[in-house]
């Protein structure tokens, strides 16, 4: 059942993910030691030590954003076996800001590209997380490069009053949230009678 905590569910999966292409024996690989050093906290919190383990973090995963999904938030009741249905999921997209920020300059730009690949081979995310009450339950979540405008990213970045820095934006589409809404009793079905006659050819004797 998908319930309240997949948003944190998804951002540890996509934090798991990252770690585990990241870690490697080359200078910047060797870095990557502990899910500390890829951080769900904001850019601005890390840079100015208030996040917590600010001081580890060479990769921000920060989910910024969270908006309906308005071709899926539409659906009616959904029926759940005989006689009961369930109130529609709260259907969401996810919009999350990568961001390196090691103190490297040379190492950022191998840090992100290295996470774009990572991410890149594995657009699908499939986790008992992402089940909901739907019938059929989505099989997965996907997970897209969003080309975001610099313009729109310089405004991402104005909101935290820090300036501009090398990062892309990735969204997730389509995770859903069950209601916590108490199921209605399915209507009766109702029994249709039909009333079927017979023609006749409508001639008389004359």
């Amino acid at each position: 059942m998908s319930d309240y905590q997949v948003l944190q569910d998804i951002s540890l999966h996509l934090r798991r993910v990252l770690l585990d292409g990241l870690q490697g024996d080359d200078p910047v690989g060797s870095q990557f030691t502990a899910e500390t050093n890829i951080s769900l906290d904001s850019p601005s919190r890390i840079a100015d030590g208030s996040a917590p383990n600010a001081a580890q973090a060479l990769l921000s995963l920060y989910l910024y954003q969270v908006t309906p999904n308005s071709h899926l938030n539409n659906r009616s009741l959904i029926s759940s076996g005989p006689g009961q249905q369930l109130y529609p999921p709260l259907t969401l997209d996810l919009s999350y800001l990568l961001t390196p920020i090691s103190n490297s300059p040379e190492d950022n730009l191998v840090i992100l590209g290295r996470a774009m690949q990572i991410l890149a081979a594995q657009p699908n995310l499939r986790a008992g997380f992402l089940d909901s009450a739907l019938h059929p339950s989505p099989p997965a979540a996907r997970l897209t490069l969003n080309p975001v405008s610099l313009e729109e990213l310089t405004r991402i970045w104005n909101a935290f009053s820090e300036a501009y820095r090398l990062s892309v934006c990735y969204r997730i589409q389509g995770v859903s949230i069950d209601s916590a809404e108490t199921p209605e009793e399915a209507p009766p079905v109702v029994e249709r009678l039909l009333d079927v006659r017979q023609a006749g050819n409508g001639g008389g004797s004359g």
